[in-house]
């Protein structure tokens, strides 16, 4: 279902903590009290890079999580716009237009839920756990990434909740279990339960495939996808992804409105890894 578009405001902020949590990520604070009001886990705010004209564009990041009237992103500096942002200080103004997108589905009938988070895709899951926690589901979260260095901290998924298990999986063993994200879900998926999944879309192609190899059919099933997304509202048609239709069997969507977030089985995977990376700044 395409989101609407009723509540989005353009909204100046001040920035209020800037924190480097390892790795080159950065997780960025700001006082945004309507964004920090009306999200919803999973959707997210286009922020402007800076007060001149280049970059030009806005830059798409999930609200990681709220409190009162600040609302945080989670990003890491490795382009124009993503390092203006870095850079930024407490006191520093913050434009930002949200919230954007369809978000996650939080009043499925599962009891449990699994978050499968890859690298920089943990950024929407904080926000989306405290939401599951207050309905009194427990929460497992498998936190993975290339290195120890580049994992969330799990603290910041938890904030001290023991109803939240958190998982840790990198490539070179250097935290946690020695593999890919994807591979521990087999152990931790059972029937009914409900799967959310966000990071590279590799890694979500593969989380789908997974799932679809276990056998164990989840209760509910979503991926925050990632695309160029230059307006966020479904004017520049540049995140346009491949989806299964049932009218003919291919079609096309937007990430801006008809995502970030999709069901797992609407997005048609063969056809997404055949297009060209998204091009990160």
């Amino acid at each position: 279902m395409t989101a609407s578009l009723a509540g989005v405001v353009d909204e100046r902020g001040e920035v209020v903590a800037v924190e480097a949590l390892g790795g080159g990520m950065v997780e960025i604070s700001a006082r945004l009290p309507h964004i920090a009001a009306t999200a919803r886990p999973g959707q997210f705010a286009q922020i402007r890079c800076g007060s001149g004209f280049h970059p030009l564009l806005r830059r798409p990041f999930s609200v990681a999580w709220t409190e009162d009237d600040v609302a945080a992103f989670v990003l890491a500096p490795v382009g124009a716009g993503t390092r203006i942002l870095a850079s930024m200080r407490p006191g520093d103004s913050l434009n930002a237009l949200g919230p954007l997108g369809a978000g996650f589905t939080v009043d499925a009938e599962p009891t449990a839920a699994l978050c499968v988070a890859g690298g920089l895709g943990c950024a929407p899951f904080p926000l989306l756990i405290r939401v599951l926690r207050r309905q009194g589901r427990p929460v497992t979260v498998l936190n993975g990434a290339a290195t120890a260095g580049l994992l969330y901290p799990p603290q910041r998924f938890s904030r001290g909740d023991g109803g939240v298990t958190v998982v840790a999986l990198t490539a070179d063993g250097s935290r946690g279990m020695r593999g890919l994200v994807t591979e521990a879900v087999a152990a931790n998926l059972d029937a009914g339960i409900a799967v959310y999944g966000c990071g590279p879309n590799p890694m979500l192609a593969a989380l789908a495939a997974a799932i679809d190899a276990c056998g164990a059919a989840p209760g509910l099933a979503e991926v925050s996808l990632e695309a160029p997304m230059g307006c966020g509202f479904g004017t520049c048609l540049g995140c346009a992804l491949p989806v299964h239709s049932e009218a003919d069997g291919a079609a096309w969507a937007l990430c801006c409105t008809d995502g970030p977030v999709m069901p797992m089985a609407t997005v048609a995977w063969e056809q997404l890894m055949n297009l060209p990376a998204p091009h990160v700044a």
